[in-house]
């Protein structure tokens, strides 16, 4: 008898927030900012509440756009969704509780134990950045530095949101999942401005030699960074396969008869 093994990922509430701020902040760029509060709304209610501290600065620079616009799509997106949660909960728990007062307890007020997962110092960011990113990390280390030199003003916006990525890794602990998308667009944003780096500022027409040859800076980094995400890639299937390997032969298990 066959039998079929499906595989599926976790559905964890750092990635829900990590998708829910890859949304809001498309929002906010497409000069949506009442839709971008609402999303980050529903990004910290029904996925992280610790993800706040990513989805602030966006939330404020579309308040200062559209205030009573992002408000009210703030708030009665909150407020449903509270009343909601709180509505399930006391199905379940056959009394009035919220999930997002109880973990804030748990885990800010002393509640809980704040080093259930071990803590690390602040090298652990450096690590963990480039293990995951390889070169792309470090062209988000230059991100604040470069990106001010850039003469495109379509990268305001994406400046702007930085200040979320920033804040997090200040204030929060170790989970960084949900600004990965920003790691990702602020290194595009550094590979896009290299030719910048090498133009006359006092001659928006410059077409240089060296500001030429420093398009190609551009491939160069790209080649870079895709070589050394591949090779990750390979690594990780090679050395932690097993599990895999190991569901390709449960359906043949009747055939192997019984040990004796």
């Amino acid at each position: 008898m066959n039998r079929e093994i499906y595989l599926h990922t976790g559905f964890l509430p750092s990635s829900f927030s990590m998708y829910a701020m890859s949304l809001s902040s498309g929002l906010f760029l497409l000069e949506k900012p009442a839709w971008a509060v609402a999303v980050a709304a529903v990004g910290v209610i029904l996925g992280w509440p610790f993800s706040i501290l990513a989805f602030l600065p966006l939330t404020f620079y579309s308040l200062a756009k559209q205030f009573k616009q992002a408000f009210l799509s703030g708030a009665v997106t909150s407020i449903a969704l509270l009343a909601l949660s709180i509505l399930i909960d006391h199905c379940y728990y056959q009394r009035w509780t919220s999930y997002v007062f109880n973990l804030l307890v748990y885990n800010v007020l002393g509640g809980g134990e704040s080093h259930l997962y071990g803590t690390e110092g602040p090298l652990f960011y450096i690590r963990n950045g480039f293990n995951n990113f390889n070169f792309c990390f470090i062209l988000v280390l230059l991100f604040l530095g470069i990106l001010p030199n850039c003469k495109e003003k379509k990268f305001q916006g994406g400046f702007r949101n930085c200040f979320g990525p920033k804040l997090w890794a200040n204030l929060n602990g170790i989970f960084l999942y949900p600004i990965y998308p920003f790691v990702c667009v602020a290194a595009s944003a550094v590979i896009e401005s290299f030719p910048d780096l090498f133009r006359d500022k006092y001659n928006p027409y410059d077409n240089s030699i060296i500001f030429m040859k420093a398009k190609f800076l551009r491939p160069v980094a790209l080649s870079l960074i895709l070589c050394a995400s591949h090779s990750r890639t390979f690594s990780l299937i090679n050395g932690y396969a097993a599990p895999m390997e190991v569901y390709k032969i449960l359906e043949h298990h009747d055939d192997a008869g019984t040990v004796r």
